[in-house]
């Protein structure tokens, strides 16, 4: 079947769930908000281990679920104090808009 241009190639849309769908999906969910806790036990167990091949994965993860993708971080470092992360939106919103 060829392309039509103007013409939908779904004209009905997706399938509406089935109730049954819908209830396994929120037990799903609520399955796993029970393991988020010693998930997130595990991510920090991780970033924490120094030898560990996935530490960056779990430090930017923990970074992204924290602040949100769309931030920059700057780090600035100087020899008489600690290292400093300083989180900053990557794209400005324009305020005279």
């Amino acid at each position: 079947m060829a392309f039509i241009k103007g013409k939908s190639g779904n004209p009905k849309g997706r399938p509406r769930k089935t109730l049954e769908e819908k209830l396994q999906k929120e037990q799903f969910k609520e399955l796993l908000k029970e393991f988020t806790f010693s998930a997130l036990e595990s991510i920090i167990e991780i970033a924490n281990d120094g030898s560990n091949k996935d530490r960056f994965n779990a430090c930017k993860y923990i970074i992204d679920k924290s602040y949100g993708t769309d931030k920059a971080l700057l780090i600035e470092e100087t020899e008489d104090e600690p290292i400093t992360i300083k989180i900053i939106p990557k794209y400005r919103v324009n305020e005279e808009d």
